[in-house]
Protein backbone atom coordinates (compact mmCIF):
# COMPACT_ATOMS: atom_id res chain seq x y z
CA UNK A 1 0.00 0.00 0.00
CA UNK A 2 2.84 2.94 0.82
CA UNK A 3 4.25 1.82 -2.62
CA UNK A 4 0.82 2.45 -4.29
CA UNK A 5 0.99 5.97 -2.84
CA UNK A 6 4.27 6.76 -3.32
CA UNK A 7 3.81 5.74 -6.85
CA UNK A 8 0.91 7.93 -7.92
CA UNK A 9 2.69 10.73 -5.61
CA UNK A 10 5.50 10.83 -7.74
CA UNK A 11 2.83 10.28 -11.31
CA UNK A 12 0.73 13.45 -9.80
CA UNK A 13 4.21 15.09 -9.98
CA UNK A 14 5.20 14.50 -13.31
CA UNK A 15 2.14 14.98 -14.52
CA UNK A 16 2.56 19.06 -13.45
CA UNK A 17 5.68 19.02 -14.58
CA UNK A 18 4.53 18.25 -17.70
CA UNK A 19 1.14 20.28 -17.38
CA UNK A 20 3.06 23.67 -16.65
CA UNK A 21 5.91 23.17 -19.24
CA UNK A 22 6.56 26.35 -21.30
CA UNK A 23 9.09 26.03 -23.98
CA UNK A 24 12.13 27.92 -24.50
CA UNK A 25 13.50 29.75 -27.34
CA UNK A 26 13.56 28.01 -30.67
CA UNK A 27 16.75 29.06 -32.78
CA UNK A 28 16.90 29.64 -36.43
CA UNK A 29 13.42 29.50 -36.94
CA UNK A 30 13.62 33.09 -38.95
CA UNK A 31 13.88 31.07 -42.11
CA UNK A 32 12.51 27.83 -44.05
CA UNK A 33 14.25 25.49 -45.88
CA UNK A 34 14.74 26.59 -49.48
CA UNK A 35 15.94 24.35 -52.43
CA UNK A 36 19.48 23.85 -52.99
CA UNK A 37 19.96 25.58 -56.05
CA UNK A 38 18.28 28.90 -53.98
CA UNK A 39 19.78 30.70 -50.66
CA UNK A 40 17.95 31.95 -48.15
CA UNK A 41 18.56 34.79 -46.08
CA UNK A 42 19.88 34.49 -42.82
CA UNK A 43 18.72 37.13 -41.35
CA UNK A 44 15.12 39.36 -41.97
CA UNK A 45 15.22 42.75 -42.89
CA UNK A 46 13.20 45.23 -40.46
CA UNK A 47 9.76 45.46 -41.82
CA UNK A 48 8.09 48.37 -43.47
CA UNK A 49 6.09 50.81 -42.02
CA UNK A 50 2.48 50.19 -43.75
CA UNK A 51 -0.09 47.58 -42.88
CA UNK A 52 -0.71 46.53 -46.25
CA UNK A 53 0.42 43.66 -48.32
CA UNK A 54 4.20 44.79 -50.33
CA UNK A 55 5.90 43.20 -52.86
CA UNK A 56 9.00 43.78 -54.15
CA UNK A 57 11.38 42.28 -57.03
CA UNK A 58 14.30 40.48 -55.80
CA UNK A 59 16.03 40.07 -59.25
CA UNK A 60 15.85 42.99 -62.14
CA UNK A 61 12.36 41.83 -64.56
CA UNK A 62 13.74 40.14 -67.88
CA UNK A 63 11.74 38.75 -70.74
CA UNK A 64 11.58 35.89 -69.19
CA UNK A 65 8.87 36.80 -65.90
CA UNK A 66 8.02 33.21 -65.52
CA UNK A 67 11.36 32.35 -63.58
CA UNK A 68 11.54 35.70 -61.82
CA UNK A 69 12.52 36.01 -58.48
CA UNK A 70 9.97 38.29 -56.30
CA UNK A 71 10.07 38.67 -52.75
CA UNK A 72 6.43 39.75 -51.52
CA UNK A 73 5.32 40.72 -47.44
CA UNK A 74 2.49 39.87 -45.92
CA UNK A 75 0.33 42.08 -43.08
CA UNK A 76 1.29 41.74 -39.94
CA UNK A 77 -1.22 39.98 -37.80
CA UNK A 78 -1.92 40.55 -33.86
CA UNK A 79 -2.93 38.05 -31.89
CA UNK A 80 -2.82 38.10 -27.74
CA UNK A 81 -0.09 36.29 -28.38
CA UNK A 82 2.29 38.51 -30.36
CA UNK A 83 2.44 39.64 -34.00
CA UNK A 84 3.20 37.42 -36.67
CA UNK A 85 4.51 38.73 -40.27
CA UNK A 86 6.03 36.37 -42.80
CA UNK A 87 7.60 37.36 -45.97
CA UNK A 88 8.04 34.91 -49.20
CA UNK A 89 10.37 34.76 -52.00
CA UNK A 90 8.63 32.92 -55.03
CA UNK A 91 10.67 31.75 -58.10
CA UNK A 92 7.92 31.80 -60.91
CA UNK A 93 4.76 30.52 -59.04
CA UNK A 94 6.75 28.66 -56.74
CA UNK A 95 7.34 29.47 -52.95
CA UNK A 96 11.40 28.93 -52.12
CA UNK A 97 11.05 30.22 -48.86
CA UNK A 98 9.50 31.53 -46.32
CA UNK A 99 10.61 33.81 -43.31
CA UNK A 100 9.07 35.25 -40.09
CA UNK A 101 9.77 39.22 -40.10
CA UNK A 102 7.50 39.42 -36.39
CA UNK A 103 7.20 36.92 -34.34
CA UNK A 104 5.83 36.32 -30.58
CA UNK A 105 9.00 35.01 -28.56
CA UNK A 106 7.83 33.21 -26.07
CA UNK A 107 5.01 30.46 -25.33
CA UNK A 108 3.85 28.07 -27.86
CA UNK A 109 4.46 29.99 -30.92
CA UNK A 110 8.20 29.05 -30.64
CA UNK A 111 7.29 25.49 -31.27
CA UNK A 112 3.89 26.55 -33.63
CA UNK A 113 6.13 28.87 -36.32
CA UNK A 114 8.92 25.95 -37.49
CA UNK A 115 6.06 23.58 -38.18
CA UNK A 116 3.74 25.97 -39.87
CA UNK A 117 7.01 26.97 -42.13
CA UNK A 118 7.52 23.59 -42.92
CA UNK A 119 3.89 22.65 -43.54
CA UNK A 120 3.20 26.24 -45.90
CA UNK A 121 6.31 24.93 -47.83
CA UNK A 122 5.02 21.61 -48.70
CA UNK A 123 1.29 22.76 -49.66
CA UNK A 124 2.67 26.03 -51.57
CA UNK A 125 -0.18 27.44 -50.15
CA UNK A 126 -1.64 28.96 -47.00
CA UNK A 127 -3.88 26.26 -46.87
CA UNK A 128 -2.38 24.43 -44.02
CA UNK A 129 -3.30 22.91 -40.47
CA UNK A 130 -3.25 25.05 -37.45
CA UNK A 131 -1.14 24.25 -34.48
CA UNK A 132 -3.31 22.60 -31.64
CA UNK A 133 -2.08 24.99 -28.40
CA UNK A 134 -1.03 27.86 -30.68
CA UNK A 135 -4.57 28.47 -32.74
CA UNK A 136 -4.53 32.24 -32.73
CA UNK A 137 -0.65 32.10 -33.62
CA UNK A 138 -1.61 29.79 -36.65
CA UNK A 139 -4.58 31.92 -37.57
CA UNK A 140 -2.20 35.00 -37.85
CA UNK A 141 0.47 33.10 -39.65
CA UNK A 142 -1.80 31.75 -42.34
CA UNK A 143 -3.56 35.40 -42.60
CA UNK A 144 -0.30 36.82 -43.07
CA UNK A 145 1.40 33.91 -45.67
CA UNK A 146 -2.15 34.58 -47.19
CA UNK A 147 -1.07 38.55 -48.26
CA UNK A 148 1.99 37.64 -49.12
CA UNK A 149 0.67 34.86 -51.66
CA UNK A 150 -2.23 37.52 -53.10
CA UNK A 151 0.35 40.07 -53.48
CA UNK A 152 2.58 38.29 -55.86
CA UNK A 153 -0.69 37.25 -57.63
CA UNK A 154 -1.58 40.79 -58.55
CA UNK A 155 2.06 41.24 -60.05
Amino acid sequence: MKRTIFVVALSVAGFIAVWRFEPGPVHNTAVAQAPPSVAAPSTAPAPPASTSPSSTPSAPSTSDSANATVTTQGTPESSNYGTVQVQVTFTGTRMVAVTLLQAPDDGRALTALPRLQEEAMKAQSADIDTITGATETSESYKTSLQAAIDARGSR
